[in-house]
């Protein structure tokens, strides 16, 4: 998977997870038509490529985007967090500080007093 890409005016560098793929991925560009040269050294991640401006190769290197691997968002942290809290007023606060007082007020009285509670009764018995 490609980490990084970084570009010039007609060169492009790609920072890649291992070896093995970039080595593969350089044996695809070398037959592509427009790129001049493929700058790689031995034991490094990185790719260096330089292209023909208005060539295949200017098109598909201009395209290429990074994956991004997926992070925790204040959702994710929030419900990991929440079970821990005991009391109901640092759970509104806690609501509040991390989704805003409309949304942290409406997900505290929604979940902490009708959801729960109700699960609690039916299932718990």
């Amino acid at each position: 998977m490609i980490k990084d890409v970084v570009r010039y005016q007609n060169k492009v560098s790609l920072y890649f997870d291992s070896l093995e793929e970039k080595i593969l991925f350089s044996k695809i560009l070398k037959g592509l038509e427009g790129v001049e040269a493929v700058e790689e050294k031995e034991r490094t991640k990185t790719l260096r490529v330089v292209f023909r401006k208005g060539s295949p190769a200017d098109y598909l290197l201009s395209h290429l985007s990074p994956k991004r691997e997926s992070s925790l968002t204040k959702e994710d942290l929030f419900f990991y967090i929440n079970p821990f809290l005991k009391h109901p007023a640092t759970k509104l606060a806690f609501s509040v500080f991390t989704f805003g007082f409309s949304v942290g007020l409406l997900s505290f009285a929604l979940c902490s007093m009708f959801i729960i509670p109700t699960l609690k009764t039916t299932f718990w018995r």
